[in-house]
């Protein structure tokens, strides 16, 4: 609570002095010792900046502190004081201030529109200290023409500040919701892999315990150890329980994209442009340089299983490069009846006895030394599955100590 007050007590403060000093940028024009200055200026653009701040101390504040500092001014350029001067502009402040509290304290921020009320705010303060200086005088013509220049020029001023901040804010937050949405095109297809993995094993599942049950079928029907047979029914049944939790998973992450996948579709360049900017955020320790050569800008509806695909063949070019920086070049083409896609890199290249592993499930070169762990392996057999079961297409990989290439082709009649 301490921390609460004393954060207040500091913001009221900081303003109070940010409008004093902006009283000290001041002119006089028609009147002595009336002052134009940019003080009632810092009022409604700290609101905008700072947000919502208690508007009556600041008001006190800046009233008594412009007061005090045109006393102190006018005694060392003249060693004498005249307090009642300066009064008349104390009374401003506390007007001004009292009207913007009145309008703003159910607000929580200013558009640039309040200008419009702001004029009205500046003008009815300006008359109120005419009205203390001069008594019935400030309803002559010069002086109310004067005030209402005056009130006019502040209020464009306000007005061209808070559409400089209003739109610059826009765009900030325009930004943040296109770096959302990515994250969340991501989320999506990583999600999405996870699923056709998950679907891909309900088989194995399925199978495994068909042949539990069946060793136990076997174990009853040659009279094998009761206990070993009851055993093999336990795992039977249990995984049967697995694949009944597993299913329930399953279907409620499929439900779950299924109202994500249903969206429009995107271009193949703006996939790729999303997962540059992606990978090149989220590798601290390489910067890779991530290329594209477009010969035809494709639109998919499949757009999540192919950022699935670009973004496991990226990750790994990425992930089992030895330099800092690697190179990566993704170029599209199109031949008489398909489209082919190359993924290529300046890794270390792929082992020729590895080469006709990679892309089986389980099998992985990736190893981090210093914890053990092994990679599950399932990148590119994910990517090969996909490639086929969505667009009937295939991939090949060529190495050699230097370049490694993804060859992907996919039949035009089966792209969606």
């Amino acid at each position: 609570m301490a921390e609460k007050y004393a954060k207040h007590f500091q913001q009221i403060l900081l303003i109070g002095i940010f409008i004093i000093i902006g009283a000290q940028i001041n002119m006089n024009l028609f009147i002595d010792n009336f002052r134009i200055s940019i003080g009632t200026l810092i009022f409604p653009i700290t609101f905008v900046m700072f947000g919502k701040y208690p508007v009556l101390p600041v008001t006190f504040i800046s009233a008594v502190g412009v007061l005090t500092s045109r006393v102190l001014s006018e005694w060392l350029r003249y060693d004498q004081i005249q307090f009642y001067s300066f009064f008349p502009e104390m009374i401003f402040y506390l007007v001004y201030g009292t009207l913007f509290y009145i309008y703003s304290h159910k607000k929580e921020t200013l558009s640039p529109d309040c200008a419009a009320v702001l004029f009205i705010f500046d003008y009815i303060s300006n008359l109120t200290e005419l009205l203390v200086r001069l008594g019935a005088g400030a309803f002559n013509i010069k002086s109310q023409f004067g005030i209402l220049l005056v009130a006019f020029s502040r209020s464009l001023i306000i007005y061209g500040i808070l559409f400089c901040l209003h739109h610059y804010k826009f765009s900030l937050l325009r930004r943040e919701h296109a770096l959302r949405y990515q994250r969340l095109l991501l989320l999506i297809s990583k999600l999405n892999g996870e699923v056709v993995w998950m679907k891909k094993n309900t088989g194995l599942i399925e199978e495994t315990m068909n042949t539990s049950y069946q060793l136990y079928r076997e174990l009853e029907e040659n009279g094998t150890d009761e206990t070993l047979s009851r055993k093999a029914l336990g795992v039977a049944k249990d995984i049967h329980e697995i694949k009944k939790e597993y299913l329930l998973i399953l279907r409620g992450l499929s439900e779950a994209l299924d109202l994500n996948l249903k969206d429009e579709g995107m271009y193949l360049t703006d996939i790729l442009t999303v997962l540059k900017q992606s990978l090149t955020t989220e590798s601290s320790d390489k910067k890779a340089d991530i290329s594209f050569l477009i010969q035809e800008n494709l639109y998919t509806e499949n757009h999540y299983f192919l950022m699935s695909v670009f973004r496991n063949l990226l990750t790994n070019a990425i992930e089992a490069s030895e330099k800092d920086n690697p190179q990566i070049h993704v170029i599209q083409s199109t031949d008489a009846d398909s489209y082919l896609f190359d993924v290529t890199d300046d890794g270390p290249g792929i082992l020729p006895e590895d080469l006709e592993q990679i892309f089986s499930p389980g099998f992985s070169t990736k190893i981090n030394f210093t914890t053990g762990e092994i990679s599950r392996g399932l990148g590119l057999n994910l990517v090969q599955d996909l490639i086929k079961n969505q667009w009937n297409g295939e991939i090949q990989v060529s190495s050699v100590p230097g370049c490694t290439t993804f060859h992907i082709r996919i039949p035009k009649s089966d792209w969606r």
